[in-house]
């Protein structure tokens, strides 16, 4: 069975280097180191607002501080 329900869900190069400039932006302006529970959270956080169509940037650094 594949894993993914679409290929929507498929994170591409080009989107795991968008998340991964959030994620260590995110770090930098909290003073988060990047081995901690806290910071996995982000991670997961980011990949699941991503792959449930939130795709600008600005959009998903406030997701992702709402939560």
């Amino acid at each position: 069975m594949y894993p993914f329900r679409d290929f929507d869900c498929v994170i591409r190069p080009a989107d795991l280097n968008l998340l991964q400039r959030l994620f260590e932006s995110e770090l930098a302006r909290t003073n988060m180191k990047c081995d901690t529970p806290d910071a996995d959270a982000l991670a997961r956080r980011l990949i699941a607002l991503y792959q449930n169509g939130v795709r600008n940037p600005v959009d998903l650094l406030e997701r992702v501080n709402d939560l």
